[in-house]
């Protein structure tokens, strides 16, 4: 059965990776180094982290996260906004060199209602540029949508549908998946 939640203000950040750094170096800085930094600096209403396995989304290459924040409000979009604009802004920044490809980073802002309050330990997340790609993978049952993530202000996508991998799907089914639609992004999340 499906939960619907209030709409939310997301953040979807595209993290890319310095290109001698792996997958797993990259996860690791990140979660021993730079989240904690960022935590003790802003107050971040919820801060998730997926990683990307590089091996199962060829496309992607020098992808290492995408990292989502959520806020309840306008109101405290703009506080971490202004918490950017200070000192502890440029001591994120300054960190981000050590292992992020800061050029190649974007983030785009989506409203939408999350269609579950469940949580995943994997992901799954497909790039749409036209509304017919908003359902592309609703029809698999090993899979289950939490949010459309409709982008208002960006031409090259209208929105990044994103799945939560349901616990006992099977990898044969998350390869058929894959087969059919090589674009997508699978991520480990941790938040």
């Amino acid at each position: 059965m499906q939960e619907l939640q209030s709409k939310l203000i997301k953040a979807l950040a595209f993290i890319h990776k310095k290109s001698q750094i792996t997958d797993s170096e990259f996860e690791e800085y990140y979660e021993t180094h730079h989240a904690p930094l960022a935590q003790s600096l802003l107050n971040f209403e919820y801060y998730e982290r997926n990683y990307i396995n590089s091996n199962l989304c060829p496309l992607y290459p020098s992808l290492g996260s995408i990292s989502i924040f959520k806020y309840e409000s306008e109101k405290f979009l703009a506080i971490v906004g202004e918490q950017m604009a200070s000192n502890a802004g440029d001591t994120l920044r300054k960190d981000e060199l050590n292992f992020m490809h800061v050029e190649e980073n974007f983030h785009v802002l989506t409203n939408s209602s999350e269609i579950t309050t469940k949580t995943y330990s994997k992901k799954m997340f497909l790039i749409a540029r036209d509304k017919n790609e908003l359902k592309f993978l609703d029809k698999f049952s090993c899979i289950q949508k939490i949010s459309d993530n409709l982008i208002a202000d960006d031409k090259k996508m209208i929105a990044i549908p994103e799945y939560g991998i349901n616990a006992d799907a099977t990898i044969k089914a998350i390869e058929l998946i894959i087969d059919e639609f090589p674009q997508i992004i699978l991520a480990k999340t941790i938040s």
